[in-house]
């Protein structure tokens, strides 16, 4: 009996085994319950090759219900997908169209997937998440994926540049950027130029480096390339013998030593002809100088014999305008000198008239100008009825002809306005001053000449220093005329 009941308790006891196993495995599927696992954590692919990314699910699964979503880095940038066993390529990015697909299926517990021809945009983190909507239950699993570019066989070229010999190495299709290595057999490291360009277009590295050798060896070469990542090194060894350098004959270095003599020679000779050349030149140019210089004193004199002395009127001077008792100075204040408001009174500008009017006949007479903390000033002539009161524009058309200093230089109040250029020789004991314009200009005008040829219908303006002609008006004088002064803040004027 004892017997018997052990044989039906081990009887029992092997039935329950296959049970439980079958317990265990089709409840968790009943309910809806899986795992999803990845056999790698990082890959490492290069660019243009296949690459399968490793994804299952245990245990496999019915498709009915079930979506399987592959994403890179971000749920929407969506790889592969599928839906109740079809595949859904509305949703799928449009870089990953006919390069993704699936290397089994739910029901076989493979989800892994192909993708074909990577690019370096497929760098990144990939998702395989695996969701069950009926029982809401999901599980993904996470793998990295590198993309390397292992570049191309290396070209090696030999040149002449002057007397060395260059030897450049280039590869392209590399990603990240290789090292360079140029080294001799012995291992000594050879100083390299290295140049890297990116295609915008691939994102891939294109790289080219070359060395100068200056003496002859029958040494081998070494260039070689470097990966960032998986450090493979790519190389080859170049011989340059001792024919590649250009040798030099007794015969061409005497050739060149003559023809360096002959060069210089050759260069004394034209040194010392455009030398003297230069100073006869100079000669030439102080002659001219003198002549031009004799020329505008002829012409000032003719018109300075008739010098005669002019007052100032200070009737007409703007209030703050300052005359002298004797009428030949005039000095800008701030202080009011002038109280009453007389209609021949200038009430807005910075001007004063002579006090005798001239209706007929040449007159010529000198203004001297001291600068003293302005540069903006103006003699001329006007005309009886000019305007007195308000401001008022200095030009023809308002009656007046004059001249303006400034700081720029000088202008001729025209209509519109010319400016007044110097003629290029120098003023007695001053030296031509050259301006940023390139163009030579004395000092500042310090006495003013004008000459006034009323019945002519013409005033000329000089620079009694230099002699200069600055500017002659013509027009037809219809009534009296008066000299004419603008006196600018820190200026004071002289007759």
């Amino acid at each position: 009996m004892r017997q018997e009941s052990g044989q039906r308790r081990g009887g029992e006891d092997r039935m329950e085994r296959p049970l439980t196993y079958l317990a265990l495995v089709l409840i968790p599927a009943a309910a809806g319950l899986f795992r999803v696992n990845s056999e790698e954590n990082s890959l490492v692919s290069e660019v243009g090759s296949d690459v399968l990314l490793p994804c299952t699910v245990s245990p496999p699964l019915s498709a009915k219900g079930l979506e399987v979503r592959w994403f890179h880095d971000q749920l929407h940038i969506v790889a592969f997908l599928l839906k109740d066993g079809r595949e859904d390529r509305q949703q799928q990015n449009a870089d990953y169209r006919g390069r993704t697909f699936l290397e089994g299926g739910p029901d076989s517990g493979n989800l892994s997937l192909i993708l074909r021809k990577v690019r370096l945009s497929d760098a990144g983190r990939y998702h395989c998440f695996v969701e069950n909507s009926t029982a809401e239950f999901f599980e993904e699993a996470i793998l990295d994926l590198n993309v390397v570019g292992l570049g191309s066989p290396l070209l090696i070229a030999v040149g002449l540049h002057d007397s060395a010999v260059v030897v450049s190495c280039s590869s392209s299709g590399w990603f990240p950027e290789p090292r360079t290595v140029w080294r001799r057999k012995d291992g000594d490291a050879v100083p390299a130029d290295l140049e890297t360009q990116k295609d915008h277009a691939n994102g891939l590295y294109t790289v080219q480096s070359r060395i100068l050798l200056n003496a002859s060896s029958e040494d081998q070469v070494y260039c070689g390339l470097r990966h960032a990542v998986t450090g493979k090194e790519t190389g080859l060894y170049v011989t340059v013998s001792d024919a590649m350098f250009p040798r030099t004959s007794s015969w061409a270095i005497g050739f060149w030593l003559l023809f360096c003599v002959i060069i210089i020679a050759s260069l004394v000779a034209v040194w010392f002809f455009v030398s003297k050349r230069k100073e006869k030149v100079r000669q030439l140019m102080i002659k001219d100088d003198c002549i031009e210089r004799l020329r505008r004193e002829i012409e000032w004199r003719k018109v300075s014999v008739r010098k005669e002395s002019m007052l100032f009127d200070p009737l007409t001077a703007y209030w703050g305008l300052v005359v002298s008792p004797d009428g030949r100075n005039i000095t800008t204040s701030d202080v009011a000198y002038h109280e009453s408001q007389l209609p021949e009174r200038f009430d807005t500008e910075p001007c004063v008239l002579t006090q005798a009017p001239i209706s007929s006949g040449s007159h010529y007479w000198e203004t001297e100008i001291r600068e003293q903390n302005g540069k903006f000033w103006s003699v001329g002539i006007a005309n009886q009825s000019v305007r007195r009161t308000g401001g008022q524009r200095e030009c023809p058309e308002s009656g007046i002809w004059a001249i303006r200093a400034t700081d720029e230089g000088y202008l001729a109040l025209s209509d519109p306005h010319e400016p007044i250029t110097f003629s290029q020789y120098s003023v007695p004991g001053e030296s031509s001053l050259l301006s940023d314009r390139g163009t030579y200009e004395p000092r500042r005008i310090q006495r003013v000449g004008t000459f006034l040829d009323y019945d002519n219908g013409k005033v000329s303006f000089y620079d009694v220093e230099s002699y200069d002609h600055l500017y002659t008006f013509t027009h037809e004088f219809s009534e009296p005329v008066y000299g004419f002064y603008y006196v600018g803040t820190g200026i004071s004027l002289r007759l």
